[in-house]
């Protein structure tokens, strides 16, 4: 699916899973309070991991992010393998980061890396599809007045006794009404249907018939586009420009300084944007590392293995030693470069600054870092700050909580420009140039 999250955060909380007397359902995470239980918005109840429409849609909830490596469908397939609901009915959104600060962190960690997206979460997301099909088969032995214990829960279907028969979307406003159960019981993994099995992701066709959404792409209305030049020496500064020899270039409608470290151009296209920027005349002062070379750095390289004393982490025998009356020496040198993450997808973020109201529209592996990035930098409150979680064109880690220089960036330029939403994309230059390095290592 192609989910692009209204400005309005109560809209987007409430969505389509509100919508027309659906149901949204939570439950308590290990280390949290009773934050996560369901709570109302706008008279109809809504919770944070599961959310059923009256149309048998199944919406569920995922706090971490995708960038290609199949987070949403896992996550969803745990969840919809407890919820005993039809996969093909099934599919996501993010929660936002507000809402998820203002829920007291109610969806656990954001952050996604390392491969832990799912392997530190599916306990309680599959609780979560446990209790909601608990409580769906609650209601409807209410309604029928029989013992729960008769009815049974399939593919989004609910059967009971003498034939009765209802399904989720039916029941799900009285679902909504019943306590959530605190420890549901889970499945075996050797009675799974959906969980681990070869579905079909919920991303993949819009990935290929160009439908999604990347950061990139984002448009809305009255926007404008900005690209950026950062010093291209870490811990350097801005020292001056000439913003009058490219304001009257095609589209240009700002040349802005952003911090004390970069310059930006803002027009109506980026390509008039990159345009300027490339021809703005910028001196830096490169500060403490202007010296620094490869030439430099290898010999600091080689200054740490010729050390007299050095931290070692695994010893067995004397080396030393070992060397000195060895009948034969072997010697060799492994080097391993500096490598950038080189994302397909450039670094960006779109932000609408207002006196109230500060919102990014962002790609990122961590939306709490890219929320609190924007509060550092815009100067608001946590309650007048949003940010919307976009599907990510390549992370690898430049995304992640550790980086966040290009949400910073994007806040920065549009407080120079109250109303307006304005959309900051690097070019690949500055992509590469200001990559956050693997360290090089001798």
């Amino acid at each position: 699916m192609n989910f692009v999250p209204k400005m309005n955060r109560r809209s987007f909380v409430i969505g389509a899973a509100a919508g027309g007397g659906g149901l949204a359902i939570g439950f308590d995470l290990p280390f949290g309070p009773s934050a996560a239980r369901a709570s109302t918005l706008s008279g109809t109840e809504v919770g944070i991991w599961v959310a059923i429409k009256p149309d048998e849609t199944v919406v569920i909830r995922v706090a971490r992010s995708e960038m290609g490596q199949g987070t949403i469908t896992g996550l969803a397939q745990l969840v919809a393998e407890e919820l005993e609901c039809d996969w093909s009915k099934v599919t996501y959104e993010y929660p936002t980061p507000g809402e998820h600060v203002a829920r007291n962190r109610a969806w656990g960690s954001f952050s996604t890396g390392g491969s832990r997206g799912i392997r530190t979460s599916h306990q309680y997301v599959r609780e979560g599809g446990a209790a909601a099909r608990m409580m769906l088969l609650q209601a409807a032995a209410n309604e029928w007045k029989v013992p729960v214990e008769q009815c049974k829960a399939e593919n989004g279907v609910i059967t009971g006794p003498g034939g009765k028969r209802t399904t989720y979307g039916k029941v799900a406003t009285a679902a909504a009404k019943l306590p959530v159960p605190e420890k549901p019981a889970l499945k075996h993994p050797k009675d799974w249907k959906i969980a681990g099995k070869p579905l079909k992701r919920l991303d993949t066709a819009d990935k290929v018939t160009g439908k999604q959404v990347y950061g990139a792409d984002l448009k809305l209305p009255g926007m404008l586009n900005a690209t950026i030049k950062e010093c291209p020496v870490f811990g350097g500064k801005v020292k001056s420009f000439d913003a009058a020899k490219v304001t009257g270039m095609t589209g240009v409608k700002h040349v802005l300084k952003v911090g004390d470290t970069a310059v930006a151009v803002v027009a109506d296209t980026w390509w008039h944007a990159k345009k300027a920027l490339d021809a703005l005349p910028i001196e830096w002062d490169a500060g403490p590392n202007a010296n620094v070379s490869s030439a430099s750095i290898a010999e600091m390289l080689k200054a740490g293995l010729d050390a007299e004393h050095a931290f070692v982490g695994n010893q067995a025998g004397d080396i030393k030693a070992a060397l000195t009356s060895a009948a034969k020496k072997v010697e060799a040198v492994y080097s391993y470069p500096y490598l950038n993450h080189a994302a397909m997808e450039p670094m960006n973020a779109t932000a609408l600054y207002t006196a109230d109201k500060c919102e990014v529209w962002v790609p990122t592996q961590d939306g709490e870092s890219s929320f609190a990035a924007v509060l550092a930098s815009s100067g608001l409150p946590a309650d007048k700050c949003e940010v919307y979680k976009i599907n990510i064109g390549g992370g690898f880690g430049r995304r992640s909580g550790l980086h966040q220089d290009f949400v910073h960036q994007a806040v920065k330029l549009a407080k120079q420009i109250p109303g307006t939403p304005i959309k900051l994309l690097w070019s690949r230059e500055e992509d590469m140039t200001q990559g956050r390095y693997h360290p090089h290592a001798v």
